[in-house]
């Protein structure tokens, strides 16, 4: 195998797009061989397609699902019907991949690690052959590795807000133009329930230019809920009709999503191939549901939550689910952000959690770490407190199971999350393994 290595990061670096379309090309359009279903947006992306594909799962459908990034594993990032792809096939199409680009066709040229990896799961899809892909963009739209595909069936927005803004735009006007050009001619755009009217109107304008219908989740479904346990009673409501379901997730965010998914089932349900009822799709798919890094619960005792909220509306939503879920415990949290990310802003938010305290700790990314001493410091600016650094993510989650002993939580960056998230599991399983 040739001994190419794919860079960490060529998103702005010109037009991408043109080549990614000329090495699939070059693969066979693998990506032509199956529905895509685009998803896009700043927040809510990941949890939006796991519960489509969770619920195309349950109408029979064979579902491929391409995510970023990764949580736990990188080959969670490819999965078919919930099945991560094994290390044994990533490595054999890495392999393809990097021989082609020493081809003399593309020898001049260089993929990024998003790149290569998109382009793995697109022939891993096709050669498994499945019926339908649920893919995630990256940071992008216009200029996003996977908006190299050719069709697409839906495109679904997500909340957009301000993220990226060095690279996708300085404004939520210039940020939602960037991401509308996902959409494809004649497709059905979906878009959630949005917090600006110019996202809308944007989005709108774009599908008018490419005949593409669009249904805004918004105005389509509402949704009001009842809590049980750890679960809520969902009744939805169209024009048309109505129902009742058990919903496994409790962030508040969570709500937005699934009325995105609601508006998406209901219309693809029109054509559906299945002898199940709306209802009993999603009560089959989302009542158990869990998406990881997502207000995930990892630890039932002390109870650890883990949150990859990383910019400004995602925090916001963080807290606020916090606050509604858990308003009277004693909590610990520990946090820590990329140094291109709104953190200032964000601690302002998360100073609002009722009886918190923090633990400030450091991102597993060398080169985009922001420094625990600044982050220290700009909580103190913010609280008069100077809550400890422990710059080693697994040294502050410890650390935290001391001092709490009932509710930990941990927010920010993914490079954050992940290694948390691995210790605890293992934990977890050495657990199981001594016990069974």
């Amino acid at each position: 195998m040739a001994d190419t290595k794919f860079a960490s990061f060529l998103y702005d670096q010109g037009d991408r797009i043109t080549l990614l379309k000329r090495i699939l090309t070059k693969l066979g359009n693998p990506d032509q061989d199956f529905s895509i279903i685009h998803v896009c947006g700043t927040n809510g992306k990941g949890s939006t397609s796991m519960m489509i594909a969770a619920c195309l799962e349950t109408m029979g459908q064979k579902v491929g699902l391409f995510t970023s990034p990764f949580i736990g594993d990188q080959t969670n990032s490819i999965q078919i019907n919930s099945q991560s792809i094994s290390q044994s096939q990533l490595a054999g199409l890495t392999g393809l991949v990097k021989n082609m680009m020493v081809t003399p066709q593309f020898a001049n040229n260089e993929l990024s690690d998003f790149e290569a990896l998109f382009l793995i799961a697109m022939l891993y899809f096709s050669n498994q052959s499945v019926d339908y892909v649920v893919l995630e963009c990256g940071l992008g739209g216009e200029l996003d590795a996977t908006n190299a595909v050719t069709t697409t069936q839906y495109s679904i927005f997500t909340e957009i807000g301000l993220d990226h803004v060095g690279i996708l735009g300085s404004t939520i006007e210039k940020i939602t133009a960037t991401k509308s050009k996902i959409m494809r001619p004649g497709n059905t755009t979906i878009i959630a329930p949005q917090h600006s009217d110019a996202v809308n109107r944007i989005i709108r304008e774009e599908a008018r230019s490419k005949g593409a219908k669009v249904i805004d989740a918004g105005r389509f479904v509402n949704v009001k809920y009842q809590k049980l346990n750890s679960q809520l009673i969902i009744d939805y409501q169209t024009t048309k009709l109505a129902g009742t379901f058990k919903f496994g997730l409790i962030a508040d965010y969570q709500l937005e999503n699934l009325r995105t998914v609601l508006t998406w089932l209901i219309n693809f349900f029109q054509s559906a191939n299945t002898t199940l009822t709306i209802d009993e799709i999603l009560e089959h798919s989302l009542s158990q549901i869990s998406i990881p890094g997502r207000f995930e619960m990892i630890n039932e005792s002390p109870v650890m939550i883990v949150d990859g909220a990383h910019n400004l509306d995602g925090i916001r939503s963080f807290v606020d689910s916090v606050n509604t879920n858990f308003e009277s415990l004693k909590k610990v949290i520990v946090v820590g952000f990329l140094k291109d990310k709104d953190y200032q802003d964000s601690v302002d938010q998360l100073s609002r959690i009722k009886h918190a305290t923090f633990i400030i700790s450091e991102p597993a990314n060398d080169s985009r770490k922001l420094s625990g001493e600044q982050l220290r410091q700009t909580f103190y600016n913010t609280t008069h407190i100077k809550y400890p650094v422990i710059k080693d993510p697994i040294d502050a989650i410890n650390a935290a199971k001391i001092q709490s002993g009932s509710l930990d939580l941990v927010v920010g960056s993914f490079y954050l999350l992940n290694p948390i998230r691995t210790y605890i599991k293992s934990l977890e399983d050495n657990t199981h393994d001594k016990t069974s």
